[in-house]
């Protein structure tokens, strides 16, 4: 009776990332370090949905010629294996953005290989992770901690009795709404994959993000602390 081979296999679902075309090469090379080149000719896939057609690439270079790539991707995935001496699968990664999830898989024979090709996709793209990922992680605590705010500032405008205090509650009410019935992914995705070559302050994460963390503080000043401060 032939021995079953044994397959080792590590994975992780990271923070949301933020990459640019430099960080792709970065990223295609680590992918692609430990195989020949025979396996990554071969082997090595990239790929992406434009529209609603899944497109393959063999290298990063072929995938950034497209002409019909936007400036900005959320999804892209890096799929590369290997054989054995024997024509047998022995090794695979799996490296997988997506507007929801960011993650990975190593999957192979030598359980060291594994280890070490999992530790270096993980420091690397730790590193690349976005600057509101805590939006992202505190979404629903969000929406709570707003629903408390907008009750608790309504009820000292009604007590107070100033109009002149509503103004906030609107932008708060506004921000709520947003948080409950739209899909914040399509703002803030877990993957935020810049093929321009440059970085702006204004991108529309940037913007978007920015302006909740400024309403939410707006909010909490005018529409909590304020009217104590004028009425006491």
């Amino acid at each position: 009776m032939a021995e079953l081979e044994k397959r080792y296999e590590k994975s992780s679902k990271l923070k949301p990332c933020s990459l640019n075309r430099r960080d792709l090469g970065e990223l295609t090379g680590i992918v692609q370090e430990t195989f020949t080149k025979a396996e990554i000719d071969r082997c090595f896939r990239i790929s992406t949905t434009l529209g609603e057609t899944r497109v393959f690439d063999y290298s990063l270079e072929e995938f950034l010629g497209r002409p019909e790539l936007p400036r900005q991707i959320s999804d892209m995935s890096f799929w590369i294996e290997g054989w054995n001496s024997q024509g047998r699968l022995d090794k695979n990664i799996l490296v997988d953005f997506s507007r929801y999830a960011v993650s990975f898989k190593v999957e192979g024979a030598d359980p060291v290989w594994v280890y070490d090709r999992h530790k270096r996709l993980s420091k690397f793209l730790e590193a690349k992770t976005a600057w509101y990922w805590p939006l992202i992680f505190l979404e629903r605590f969000l929406i709570f901690f707003i629903t408390i705010m907008l009750i608790t500032n309504i009820l000292i405008s009604i007590k107070i009795k100033e109009t002149a205090f509503y103004l906030d509650k609107a932008a708060l009410l506004g921000v709520w709404i947003f948080l409950v019935f739209y899909d914040t992914r399509k703002i803030l995705p877990y993957a935020d994959i810049n093929l321009s070559g440059g970085r702006s302050v204004f991108r529309k994460e940037n913007v978007y993000g920015m302006l909740i963390i400024i309403l939410l503080i707006w909010a909490l000043a005018g529409g909590t602390f304020l009217p104590f401060l004028l009425r006491y």
